[in-house]
């Protein structure tokens, strides 16, 4: 089932300019393939996953200075667990 939802996303960099303030890059670093979906309910006792809103699957290497375009949205990786099968990926909207 998983497997029918795996898509590639294209993905973009956040990095610190001069001043101290996050800078996306213009252009796409790569592509991920991750299989993305809408969290339910906010887990409140951890603080790594109180602010995700979607968390995504994958089997490639993420970093948290990714920001992953999904569809019209930018998600922000928050935290990434890589137990198990597949890596975790919590992420959250861009304002």
């Amino acid at each position: 089932m998983i497997n029918s939802q795996i898509k590639s996303y294209d993905y973009y960099v956040l990095t610190t300019n001069d001043y101290g303030q996050d800078v996306v890059s213009t252009d796409a670093a790569g592509q991920v393939t991750m299989a993305i979906n809408i969290t339910n309910q906010t887990n409140q006792d951890n603080i790594l996953y109180s602010k995700a809103e979607y968390i995504g699957l994958t089997h490639d290497k993420v970093f948290d200075t990714y920001i992953i375009q999904y569809n019209k949205t930018k998600l922000k990786v928050l935290y990434i667990n890589e137990m198990g099968r597949y890596t975790q990926v919590f992420m959250t909207r861009m304002a």
